[in-house]
């Protein structure tokens, strides 16, 4: 048996992370797709800015049938962290991919503090493909590879958009205050 091919799409907010995730995919019954049951912003959905969208199963644990699929597409990978999923989502994707099932996965990179989400930093080690992003920074329009916070809310894991997050390149970002 083959192994899963394991796909990596990170960087900053606004860098078309879940587009691409859902471009490089066909749309086909062999497809599954995930979304955290911590982020209700798109409902059960995938979506992207470009209009791209795809029904997903919000979860918060692996799914017991995941080996029926050929492919599972997992969105905001950064959310699947306790306690807003049970296990380890890394251990899972590996178990997946050593039963021949691709896996493609799209989060941010870091936080807003500049800081590894851990589970994206160990996927991105073991990725066979790793697409590193960049969004366009707010206040210059130049490349940007940072999620800059508007304003600080206590939180470092929090869903939100732009009323609370802006890319930034390295001249423009600050840390909030």
């Amino acid at each position: 048996m083959r192994r899963g091919i394991l796909t990596v799409y990170a960087g900053p907010m606004f860098a078309g992370k879940s587009a691409h995730l859902l471009a490089d995919t066909p749309q086909d019954d062999t497809v599954l797709c995930l979304a955290p049951a911590f982020d209700t912003r798109s409902g059960a959905r995938i979506h992207s800015r470009t209009g791209l969208t795809r029904p997903a199963r919000s979860v918060s644990s692996w799914p017991a049938d995941g080996r029926d699929f050929h492919h599972i597409l997992l969105d905001e990978g950064h959310f699947m962290i306790a306690p807003h999923y049970t296990g380890d989502v890394v251990a899972d994707i590996e178990s997946a991919l050593a039963s021949g099932i691709d896996v493609s996965v799209a989060g941010l990179d870091t936080d807003f503090l500049r800081e590894d989400f851990i589970v994206m930093a160990r996927l991105r080690d073991m990725a066979d493909r790793y697409v590193s992003l960049q969004a366009r920074c707010h206040v210059c329009n130049g490349p940007a590879m940072w999620t800059a916070k508007k304003r600080q809310t206590g939180q470092i894991l929090e869903t939100g958009d732009e009323e609370l997050y802006e890319a930034r390149c390295d001249r423009h970002w600050t840390a909030p205050s």
